[in-house]
């Protein structure tokens, strides 16, 4: 089983997260979805997820820092 995490938005606006454990993404959608059937799912993560993610995010500020991630039309200025 996997642990995933859930960033929801509740029925005022405001954000708060939880989390649960399941086999799937799916099932956790639905676990998740029967749980807090007044608020909406913003996001969901395995930990697989959060690491791809910030795993792209470091990767584009490494980019950035050493100044390889400057396109073309940034050239232009």
């Amino acid at each position: 089983m996997t642990y995933y995490h859930a960033v929801f938005q509740d029925e005022c606006g405001g954000e708060f997260g939880a989390g649960t454990e399941a086999n799937s993404r799916e099932e956790a959608y639905s676990i998740l979805e029967e749980n807090y059937p007044e608020s909406r799912i913003v996001q969901l993560e395995s930990p697989a997820d959060t690491a791809a993610r910030e795993h792209a995010l470091y990767a584009s500020i490494s980019r950035e820092l050493d100044g390889d991630d400057w396109g073309e039309e940034d050239d232009e200025y």
